[in-house]
C-alpha cells in the first residue's frame, strides 16, 4: 500500500463516520414515537386484567366483545353500525385470532393506538420529505409529533379511543394530495396517490361520525391550490386530486349501501366535498380557456362557495347535523370540551401543543409565501390543516391531536431552519418547480439519497441540546397528563373486588350495574357485568344521588329499583366542606349510620367493602331486615347498634327508631348483632334476612 493510500484511508474511514442512514435515523424517530407512549404499561397490564386507559376506551372493548360474541367479523353489534363502524370492524378483525371472550380485546384495543401513532408519525415523516424535499425535516417532524403531548397521550398504550384511529386517516389524506400536487408525471405512483387519497377519505368518512370536520379543510385548501395551478403552465395537478375524492365518496357510498355502515349524513358530507372540488375543477378549466387570470377564478369560487352553502343548507340531514354540531361546540361539560388555554393561558398551549407549536406558528406566513412564489401548492394544504384545527383546538382541546400532524410539519421545518440559524446544519434547500417531478430525488441538505451526513462533535452536542429542549419537555408533559388518565389503585381495587363478588354469587345484569362517577363508569361496570355502552345513565343520576339530603335515601332506592345494584362512594378533599346530611357523607364517611341528629341513617344501601386508604367504598343496594319490638319507657326513639367487619374496614352502624304506641320499627341494611338501646337485648340479623327484606320481632 502506497503512502497516498495510507493517508486517504483515515480519512474515508472518519467520512463514513459521519453518515447515518435516512433508514435508521427514521426508525430511530420512530421508536421515539412508541416509548414517549409506554409510560403506562404498569397500570395497564395489572395481574391478569388488561386495565384500559380512562373511561371511553371501555366502550370500544365493549364493542369488540359484542362483535366477536356475534361471529366471524365483520358482525358488528347494532351499536357499531353508525358512528365508528370502520374501527370496531377494524379492532375486531385484529382481535378475532385471540377468540371471544378471552384477554385478546383488551390486548387489541391496549395497543392500536401505539400502533397508530407509529403510522400516523411515518405518514407525517413522509408528507413533510415530500413537501420539502429534505428528510432532515421530515425527521423533525416525526420526532416533535413523537412528543407533542396532546398527540402522546391520545395514543398512549390503553388510551384506546376514536382519536388515534382518525390521525391515520387524517395524515394518510394529506401525504396523497401532497404527493399528487407534487407530480407532473402521469405514471404508475401516480395512480398509487389516487387510490391511497381514495381509500384515505372514505376511511375517514367511515371511522368517526364526526368525519366532515376532518375531511371540510380540504375546500378551502383546494380552492388555494387552484389559484396555484391555473398559474402553472403544463398538465393539471388538481385533476388526480378530484379523481381520489370522487373515489373515495364512491367507496364510502358503497360500503354504506352495501353493511348500512356511517350516518348518510357523514357520508353526504364526503359526496359534497368530491362535487365541490369538481366544480373547482371545472372553474379553472373554465377560466384557463377563456384566457382569464387568478383573480377571475377567485371570483369564481367565491360565487361557488356562496352557491355550496346554499345548497348544504337544503339537504336536511346534513343542515341537522351542523346544527347539533354547533350545539356540540357549546357544551363545556367535559374537560376535553374546553379549549387548549382554557386553565392555563399560554402556558396551557405549552403544556398540550408542545414545544411543536412554538415552531410552527411563525413558519404559517412562510407557508404561504412559499405556496404562492414558489408555485408549490402543497403548502396551502399543510397550511390550512394548522389554521383549521388550530381554531378548533381553541374551542376544544379534544382537537389539538388532530392538529398535532399538521403542527408537526410545520414544526419540522422551524426546528431545521432554527438549527440553521445558529449555524448547526445546512440551511433547507428551497425546492423548485423543476424539480417536482417523479425523477426529482428527495434529498438532506446535509447528505444524500440515502444518508444523512452527521456534524462535527460540537455541533451534534449543540444540537442535541436543542432537540432535547423540544423533546424533553413534551416527553415530560405527555407523561404527566398519562398519569392523570390511568385507573388508578382506588378504582382498581374496587373493580376487582366488585367483580368477584359478582362471579361468586352469579349475579346477573342488571342487578350487578354498578353506579359511579360517570367518568369511570365504563370501567367498573365493563369489569363487573360486561355492559360499557353508555354512561348516561350515572351522568343523569351519581351527582345528585350523593348530593342530596340523607333522609331522601329510601326515594333513591325506589328510583334505583331494578337498575342499579351497588354503589361506589369516593372521596371528595378538594370540593371541601361537604354537609354531613348528604347521602355522600352519610355513606362513604360514617357507612350509613346514624351519629348526627338530623339523620336516622340509611337502610338500603349496604357497605361491602373499602380500599385500603378508604378512597372508595362499596355499598350494595339490598330489601334490608327489619326490627320490631317493644320499646323501653320513656323512650321517644330507640337506638340499634352493631359492629360490622368489611374487607378494609370495620365501624360501628348506627339506626334510630321512632317510637308509636311502646313499640319501635327500623329497618337495617348490614347483618350482623344488634344491640338495642340501653337494655340487654340483642338481636341476630344475617345476610339472608337482608337480602329477602325479613321482619324479624324481638320479645321482652
Amino acid at each position: 500500500m502506497s503512502e497516498a493510500e495510507r493517508s486517504d484511508e483515515p480519512a474515508d474511514r472518519a467520512d463514513q463516520q459521519r453518515r447515518i442512514p435516512v433508514r435508521t435515523a427514521l426508525s430511530i424517530a420512530l421508536l421515539l414515537v412508541i416509548l414517549v407512549r409506554l409510560p403506562t404499561i404498569q397500570e395497564v397490564f395489572r395481574d391478569d386484567w388488561v386495565v384500559l386507559v380512562s373511561n371511553d376506551p371501555y366502550f370500544y372493548r365493549y364493542l369488540v366483545d359484542q362483535a366477536l360474541a356475534n361471529g366471524p367479523p365483520p358482525s358488528l353489534p347494532d351499536r357499531a353500525i353508525r358512528g365508528e363502524p370502520l374501527l370496531a370492524a377494524t379492532l375486531s378483525v385484529a382481535a378475532w385470532p385471540f377468540g371471544a371472550g378471552t384477554w385478546g380485546s383488551g390486548f387489541v384495543v391496549a395497543w392500536y393506538p401505539v400502533v397508530a401513532a407509529v403510522l400516523t408519525a411515518a405518514f407525517v415523516y413522509g408528507a413533510a420529505t415530500r413537501l420539502t424535499g429534505d428528510v432532515r425535516i421530515g425527521l423533525a417532524a416525526a420526532g416533535l409529533l413523537a412528543v407533542t403531548p396532546a398527540h402522546a397521550y391520545r395514543t398512549a398504550l390503553g388510551v384506546a379511543d376514536h382519536h388515534a384511529f382518525d390521525y391515520v386517516w387524517l395524515a394518510l389524506t394529506a401525504l396523497a394530495v401532497i404527493e399528487l400536487l407534487a407530480r407532473s408525471e402521469r405514471d404508475r405512483r401516480t395512480w398509487l396517490a389516487m387510490g391511497t387519497l381514495a381509500v384515505a377519505v372514505a376511511g375517514q368518512a367511515l371511522a368517526w361520525e364526526a368525519a366532515p370536520l376532518l375531511l371540510v379543510p380540504l375546500a378551502p385548501a383546494l380552492a388555494l391550490v387552484a389559484l396555484v395551478e391555473i398559474r402553472r403552465d403544463g398538465p393539471e395537478r388538481l385533476a388526480p386530486v378530484v379523481a381520489g375524492l370522487a373515489g373515495g365518496a364512491a367507496l364510502a357510498h358503497l360500503v354504506h349501501l352495501l353493511l348500512g355502515w356511517q350516518f348518510e349524513a357523514v357520508i353526504y358530507a364526503l359526496d359534497l366535498l368530491a362535487l365541490g372540488s369538481l366544480g373547482v375543477l371545472a372553474l379553472v378549466v373554465a377560466v384557463r380557456r377563456a384566457g382569464g387570470s387568478w383573480t377571475w377564478l377567485a371570483a369564481a369560487e367565491v360565487v361557488l362557495g356562496i352557491v355550496a352553502v346554499v345548497v348544504v343548507r337544503q339537504v336536511p340531514a346534513v343542515a341537522s347535523e351542523l346544527e347539533s354540531g354547533l350545539e356540540f361546540f357549546a357544551s363545556t361539560e367535559a374537560a376535553e370540551l374546553t379549549g387548549v388555554g382554557a386553565n392555563y393561558g399560554a402556558a396551557g398551549v405549552l403544556v398540550i401543543l408542545g414545544f411543536a407549536s412554538v415552531l410552527a406558528a411563525p413558519i404559517l406566513p412562510f407557508a404561504a409565501k412559499w405556496g404562492w412564489q414558489r408555485l408549490e401548492p402543497g403548502w396551502f394544504v399543510v397550511g390550512v390543516y394548522t389554521v383549521h384545527f388550530g381554531v378548533l383546538a381553541t374551542l376544544q382541546r379534544r382537537f389539538a391531536g388532530e392538529l398535532a400532524p399538521f403542527a408537526a410539519i410545520m414544526g419540522g421545518v422551524g426546528f431545521v431552519m432554527l438549527a440553521s440559524w445558529f449555524d448547526l446544519v445546512r440551511p433547507p434547500v428551497p425546492r423548485r418547480d423543476s424539480r417536482d417531478d417523479a425523477t426529482a430525488p428527495t434529498v438532506a441538505a446535509d447528505g444524500g439519497d440515502d444518508d444523512l451526513v452527521v456534524p462535527d462533535r460540537t455541533r451534534v452536542a449543540l444540537l442535541a441540546g436543542l432537540a432535547g429542549v423540544a423533546v424533553g419537555s413534551g416527553s415530560l408533559y405527555a407523561a404527566l397528563i398519562d398519569r392523570r388518565l390511568v385507573i388508578d389503585d382506588a378504582t382498581y381495587e374496587a373493580a376487582r373486588w366488585i367483580t368477584e363478588y359478582v362471579d361468586e354469587r352469579n349475579i346477573p345484569y342488571p342487578e350487578s350495574y354498578v353506579l359511579s362517577k360517570w367518568g369511570r363508569n365504563r370501567v367498573y361496570n365493563y369489569f363487573v357485568n360486561g355492559e360499557a355502552a353508555s354512561y348516561g345513565y350515572a351522568q343523569r343520576t351519581y351527582e345528585d344521588f350523593l348530593f342530596s339530603n340523607a333522609n331522601s335515601a329510601d326515594e333513591w332506592y325506589e328510583e334505583f329499583a331494578g337498575r342499579v345494584g351497588f354503589v361506589v362512594t369516593r372521596d371528595l378533599p378538594h370540593l371541601g366542606l361537604i354537609s354531613s346530611s348528604t347521602i355522600q357523607s352519610t355513606l362513604h364517611d360514617r357507612f350509613g349510620s346514624a351519629e348526627i341528629s338530623d339523620i336516622s341513617g340509611v337502610r338500603h344501601f349496604r357497605a361491602l367493602f373499602a380500599t385500603e386508604d378508604g378512597r372508595r367504598k362499596v355499598f350494595r343496594l339490598v330489601a334490608g331486615a327489619t326490627i320490631r319490638g317493644p320499646a323501653p319507657e320513656d323512650r321517644d326513639q330507640v337506638r340499634l347498634v352493631a359492629e360490622v367487619s368489611i374487607p378494609g374496614d370495620d365501624f360501628e352502624y348506627v339506626r334510630r327508631a321512632p317510637v308509636a304506641d311502646g313499640t319501635f320499627e327500623v329497618t337495617v341494611a348490614n347483618p350482623g348483632t344488634y344491640r338495642i338501646g340501653a337494655e340487654d337485648w340483642t338481636v341476630e340479623i344475617t345476610e339472608r334476612m337482608i337480602q329477602s327484606g325479613d321482619t324479624v320481632t324481638v320479645e321482652n
